[in-house]
């Protein structure tokens, strides 16, 4: 067992997995292949100078016989003299009252356990017994879903610390002989038999095959996947700095970028740039599984050309929404209410995130953002504000006939979104005088020597 125990801890080493000082916690079934990961840390702990723990988790799945597996565990513990933490996760009732996957119920809640020990009780890493077969499976499933067969990760970060899979080089047959070796016991769940399991029909199944054709296939499996991690890793990186050198911010904290900039990146750095976008929007949740695939083909459809405006609806309240050359995130927002709103004189009037008034030309604001003076005979005042409406018109000075609201915006490169919210200011007849923030109609100039003043301001 001397070559294998050298592999593993070679492994260890140039995969740098754990440093001196570091508490280790070993996630331990009971099955052979975590019974031998917790006796080789055992027996290897001075070597790596670490402390050592072991965490095991019962289903519930299976009554006395789960209850069982966890004591079993702590027997080993006890024996080799390393703390034991043992939980359990009511899977049966979880079912019961929420429905769901068996396996994502368990994975979900067994690793919600281990993180818990891990942050309560002060360890750095997390080892699991995942072995070359494992990773010949995982590989398998991933092509099967069209996914890139990226593998299981050597290690992984997570918010309590790493996650590591030192045994990613083993065969299982070498995992075996290692307990019998050294004169352990382990127990077997039933449900590995089953092929109700995706997982389990390649293994019984198709690995075989592929085995018996070149036994290296899962080590090589193991070699390829790192290659493409590495290359993966590499990628992400300059996806992350794309996305820092092109995305700006708005006050909301909301991101937009030009679309030439965007089409200015390789394709790979595209495909890995749009969920870095999702993971900002939503903090680093995940987006709906059913919705993933289809978004992100979308998103990068539609980033993948100018032609026309394109708003797509996201998960949340979001939308993305491609404008004139930009790319934004908006959030929905109800619009304002299209019904006229007085603005009475000398008074400061809401609309969306503007503040608009209109007095005598003599009174003076100096935060105003616009001043544009005005005069109207009486039974036109007072002016009034209300939202866009379909066939609005305004007349716009050096021009005969008035312009149509939706071609104006056309011309002005307003987005849609905007339009919603811009304001419509007209007369007390409803003759249409003012878009605030765009254009102002024939009734209004720049000279101070007109009668009242219209000013405009961001709340």
């Amino acid at each position: 067992m001397q070559a294998f125990e050298k592999k593993i801890l070679d492994f260890i080493h140039k995969e740098t997995l754990v440093a001196q000082g570091q508490r280790v916690l070993v996630a331990c079934s009971g099955g052979v292949d975590s019974v031998a990961l917790l006796l080789f840390m055992a027996l290897s702990r001075e070597k790596l100078r670490i402390e050592l723990a072991a965490v095991h988790v019962d289903h519930m799945l299976r009554g006395k016989e789960s209850a069982d597996d966890g004591k079993f565990v702590k027997g080993i513990c006890d024996g080799l003299g390393i703390p034991f933490y043992g939980g359990n996760v009511p899977v049966p009732s979880i079912l019961h009252e929420e429905g769901g996957n068996v396996q994502d119920i368990c994975r979900t809640g067994r690793y919600t356990f281990f993180n818990e020990v891990m942050r309560t009780e002060n360890y750095d890493v997390l080892a699991t017994a995942h072995h070359a077969e494992d990773q010949l499976e995982t590989v398998l499933m991933q092509l099967s879903k069209g996914s890139v067969p990226l593998g299981i990760p050597v290690k992984r970060e997570t918010d309590y610390g790493t996650v590591i899979r030192p045994f990613l080089p083993a065969m299982k047959d070498e995992l075996i002989s290692y307990v019998k070796e050294q004169g352990a016991h382990f127990r077997e769940d039933p449900s590995n038999e089953s092929d109700a399991y995706l997982r389990n029909r390649l293994r019984h199944h198709v690995a075989p095959i592929i085995l018996s054709e070149n036994p290296s296939a899962a080590v090589n499996v193991v070699k390829m996947t790192a290659g493409l991690q590495e290359d993966g890793a590499l990628l992400d990186s300059l996806a992350k700095e794309h996305f820092s050198s092109i995305v700006t911010f708005d006050e909301d904290g909301l991101p937009s970028f030009p679309t030439n900039r965007f089409s200015s990146m390789h394709t790979a750095l595209q495909k890995r740039f749009i969920p870095l976008l999702l993971k900002y929007i939503y903090y680093g949740e995940g987006i709906p599984v059913e919705y993933n695939a289809a978004l992100l083909n979308q998103m990068h459809h539609h980033l993948s050309t100018s032609e026309g405006n394109v708003t797509i609806s996201l998960p949340k309240g979001f939308r993305f929404v491609r404008e004139y050359g930009t790319v934004s995130i908006v959030k929905n927002v109800q619009n304002p209410d299209i019904s006229p709103k007085m603005l009475r004189k000398g008074e400061w009037t809401s609309w969306g995130q503007m503040l608009l008034c209109w007095d005598d030309a003599d009174t003076e604001d100096g935060e105003a953002t616009e001043r544009m003076y005005f005069d109207l005979p009486d039974s036109d005042l007072p002016l009034y504000v209300r939202g866009r409406m379909e066939g609005d018109r305004i007349l716009l000075p050096g021009m005969v006939q008035p312009k149509r609201l939706s071609r104006l915006f056309i011309d002005e490169k307003i987005g849609a979104e905007k339009r919603c919210t811009l304001p419509v200011v007209t007369t007390a007849q409803g003759e249409i005088c003012a878009i605030p923030g765009v254009r102002y109609g024939i009734q209004f100039k720049k000279s101070e020597r007109e009668t009242y003043i219209f000013k405009v301001k961001d709340k």
